[in-house]
């Protein structure tokens, strides 16, 4: 269990916490657009570079992980329409009342103590290369058919992260949680984690062209 992990961690763990390398600020300009040279040093902001080096011990601590006792990564088939093609909606996870639903999902992977390090360390430890424009905001569709379940000591998903690699965009279920940031590479970098650890729903299966 993660907190059980956790306190093993903090009992014998003598690794130093290394802090986030600062960047230079800039100013990015809320009352015009941006200039080709800014609009490069943007986009080129926006890749992923492994700038921290947080512990186990302190990427556990971010919520939801804090109170999780179970970590799972899951696949499911997402909404279709009347036709059978795939629908848009924010947060397509089967659901009965409030529980999650688990005959209706794909796949199931409950993950074990060196797989959630893989997997907070990319979601902690890679950031933007340097200050991003926040202004600049991309908006798009998205058909989430892959999900991180987070569960508590009595197994219910109580917070999730929803995500649709193909549309290289994930959400959590609510605004207490911090799941890192979303830098270019980060969605192939767990889309590839997803793929190592067995899923393959919504990943090399089940995609939008193949309906």
């Amino acid at each position: 269990m993660v907190r059980y992990y956790l306190v093993i961690i903090l009992l014998f763990s003598k690794t130093l916490l290394v802090g986030q390398r600062k960047t230079t600020p800039y100013n990015w300009p809320q009352d015009r657009p941006l200039t080709k040279k800014e609009q490069l040093m943007n986009e080129r902001n926006h890749g992923c570079i492994k700038r921290k080096t947080e512990t186990l011990t302190a990427r556990l601590k971010n919520y939801p992980f804090s109170m999780s006792t179970q970590i799972q990564i899951v696949s499911f088939e997402g909404n279709r329409d009347s036709k059978g093609k795939f629908t848009y909606k924010n947060d397509s996870l089967p659901r009965q009342n409030d529980t999650i639903c688990y005959s209706k999902l794909k796949e199931v992977k409950t993950l074990n103590f060196l797989q959630i390090d893989s997997l907070t360390d990319i979601l902690y430890n890679y950031l933007y290369k340097g200050e991003i424009n926040p202004y600049v905001i991309s908006h798009g569709t998205s058909y989430p058919r892959n999900a991180i379940l987070f569960l508590d000591n009595t197994g219910k998903a109580f917070e999730y992260i929803v995500i649709c690699f193909e549309c290289g965009m994930m959400a959590g279920s609510s605004k207490d949680m911090w799941i890192g940031y979303n830098c270019d590479q980060k969605m192939n970098m767990l889309k590839e984690l997803f793929r190592k650890f067995g899923l393959v729903y919504g990943i090399t299966k089940g995609l939008i062209g193949d309906d």
